[in-house]
């Protein structure tokens, strides 16, 4: 790596980043981006790309092709910005003419990181989530809930809320489950608590309570099994030392060893993501590039409302993909 440039980081999105027909322009436009899409294609079972580029919302709604398809279309604008670096394949490497000081995901997003710093494949990584979506659309059947967005609370006053409604409801698990951005924390649990929740949010003080459309109450307690599934299911997965740390989604450490990377790939999803501690470590290392990759801009807006000073950009297209790689590396 080099010495002598700002230091960057890469970031990759997740759930609630998808769109039918994301990555089918950067597939016609880049060689390398197709050849992820390829692969990715071997590795699912069928054609996901066909999913993605040429379904509608319904076709992309199921989990296990929602996570495949995030990771293929983010690891394929990695790829493309890697081919206008006229870096080979969707790694980050030794060689790499970037001063990357760590790579972090947004929960799925994490499995798009561990590749991209060149911990594992690409073919492994979407038959991972494949199967993570599998096991979490299982789990999410056998004990129904719901997510929430709290817009203008901080964490501890949607904590002090979530524990009274939790106190009203037996059996409730309602907790924070993604804490975004200063005032932006999503809450997953049962269907009665979140519901509570999004009646008496604003008079509690949330400026706005946000139901998300998804199909279950991720990073809870209720993902349990999906943890325990996946831990041995992580037993057949190659981990590699990643070229540069990962930042762990469920307590902001940057993470070297590849047991503590398998670790964290099962631990993170019944547990809540802590991407505002992530966002804070990523600053403390000197980071001054934040480069999200993936279709959308989702951590890019989190972003703006977290830090100063930084540049912040999206990799979601060919353009972009050689705009960037021109920034960050002739300033």
């Amino acid at each position: 790596m080099t010495g002598d440039r700002e230091r960057a980081a890469f970031v990759f999105p997740g759930q609630g980043s998808q769109a039918p027909g994301m990555g089918r322009a950067l597939f016609q436009a880049s060689p390398a981006a197709r050849a992820v899409w390829q692969a990715a294609d071997r590795s699912y079972g069928s054609a996901l790309s066909a999913l993605v580029f040429e379904g509608g919302e319904d076709d992309l709604r199921p989990t296990s092709v929602q996570q495949p398809a995030i990771a293929a279309t983010s690891l394929a604008a990695f790829a493309a910005f890697n081919e206008a670096l006229g870096v080979d394949g969707a790694a980050v490497g030794p060689e790499y003419p970037i001063d990357v000081a760590a790579l972090a995901g947004h929960s799925v997003g994490l499995v798009s990181a561990v590749v991209a710093a060149g911990a594992a494949t690409v073919g492994e990584a979407v038959a991972l989530v494949r199967d993570r979506g599998r096991l979490m659309a299982a789990a999410a059947a056998e004990l129904p809930g719901r997510m929430a967005a709290v817009l203008g609370m901080d964490e501890d006053a949607v904590e002090a809320l979530a524990s009274r409604i939790r106190a009203q409801i037996p059996g409730s698990y309602l907790a924070a489950a993604n804490i975004n951005a200063p005032g932006q924390v999503v809450v997953a649990g049962d269907l009665l608590a979140v519901d509570r929740l999004v009646r008496e949010g604003r008079a509690a003080g949330a400026r706005r309570v946000v139901p998300l459309n998804v199909s279950g109450a991720f990073h809870s307690v209720a993902m349990l099994p999906v943890r325990e599934a996946l831990r041995e299911r992580l037993l057949a997965v190659g981990i590699d030392p990643p070229a540069a740390p990962i930042v762990s989604n469920v307590d902001a450490a940057l993470l070297s060893d590849p047991a503590d990377i398998r670790a964290e790939l099962a631990d993170h999803v019944a547990a809540p993501v802590r991407w505002l501690d992530g966002v804070r470590a990523l600053a403390a290392l000197g980071v001054r590039h934040i480069v999200e990759f993936g279709h959308g801009s989702v951590l890019v807006g989190m972003l703006r409302r977290t830090v100063k000073g930084m540049q912040l950009y999206n990799v979601n297209d060919a353009a972009s993909a050689r705009a960037t790689a021109s920034a960050l590396t002739h300033g």
